[in-house]
């Protein structure tokens, strides 16, 4: 397959320079393997994540513009983000900007006075697991794998805000866009390393990720759900395409137990960092010895 998507500019957001740097560093290791080429936003800024639209609304477009600005002046034709919030975030700019004429104006206008050009809704919104499936697909991930994870089963969680709302994300471009509701990119993906994925019906329900401090007994109700349900089906890792899912769940996985059931413990890897296990690279090397949930204890007969 040909890369559909141009030159790709990489937007990591606030969450992969930290709790998520095992998901930074694994999507590394993977496109390059893949033969893939993006390139970081140099001076990026925060998206504005889920909750400044809230106070500001301005502000929460305003954030998001300037980083697809950002992406314009590099010459971008796509820019690629790992975390569904921030997807959410540019996507929606996007929709705005490019349906409201006025509201567009006063951006761009926000825009100038940082001394950023102004931004002209040319970049297509992508996720990291539409950028793999799309330039590459299966068959061609199958073809990298060294390290066959026959017999692993696997749940695939890609939480609320991967590919929604639809109006977002699918503007302009469905053909190459995963299913809104029953995605399936990752399904492929990781069947693709030689894993089985179980049915699951949980793949995008909220995880209440935004408030595992601010309601946290709704949190670690939403988080206890999905893992019963990868439980009830025999999936041995929950798998993840979301720092912020992924980094609230594993926070949440004591409280969850002591609440619910020790039987609700179970590790969780992002998508990635799989399947740069299942091209060879080591434990150490895809930062599955940081995930807190120890996917070793499952993994380790594949060593």
């Amino acid at each position: 397959m040909m890369n559909p998507y141009g030159k790709v500019a990489f937007y990591p957001g606030c969450a992969l320079d930290g709790l998520g740097r095992s998901y930074e560093v694994s999507i590394k290791l993977v496109t390059q393997d893949l033969g893939l080429e993006y390139e970081k936003i140099e001076d990026y800024n925060c998206c504005g994540a889920l909750e400044v639209k809230n106070v500001n609304t301005m502000a929460g477009l305003l954030l998001p513009a300037r980083n697809l600005a950002l992406a314009r002046q590099m010459g971008a034709n796509a820019v690629m983000s790992a975390c569904p919030g921030c997807h959410y975030s540019l996507s929606r700019t996007q929709y705005f900007m490019s349906r409201y004429p006025k509201l567009n104006e006063k951006v761009n206008a926000y825009l100038e006075k940082m001394g950023v050009q102004k931004y002209d809704e040319q970049l297509l919104m992508i996720h990291v697991t539409e950028f793999i499936y799309n330039a590459i697909g299966p068959e061609g991930v199958k073809a990298k794998v060294k390290r066959p994870l026959t017999g692993l089963k696997v749940a695939p969680y890609y939480g609320c805000l991967y590919n929604r709302p639809k109006a977002y994300t699918l503007t302009g471009y469905m053909k190459i866009k995963d299913d809104p509701e029953r995605p399936h990119f990752m399904d492929e993906l990781l069947e693709a390393l030689g894993a089985e994925v179980v049915p699951f019906e949980a793949k995008t329900m909220c995880c209440g990720g935004p408030h595992v401090y601010s309601d946290a007994p709704t949190s670690i109700h939403l988080e206890a759900r999905i893992l019963k349900e990868a439980k009830r089906n025999g999936a041995d890792l929950l798998i993840t395409d979301c720092p912020l899912g992924h980094v609230a769940i594993e926070t949440n996985m004591n409280k969850i137990a002591e609440k619910y059931g020790e039987n609700l413990r179970m590790p969780l890897v992002y998508f990635t960092q799989l399947m740069a296990f299942a091209f060879g690279h080591s434990p150490e090397e895809t930062l599955l010895t940081a995930n807190i949930t120890n996917p070793l204890t499952v993994l380790k007969r594949y060593l």
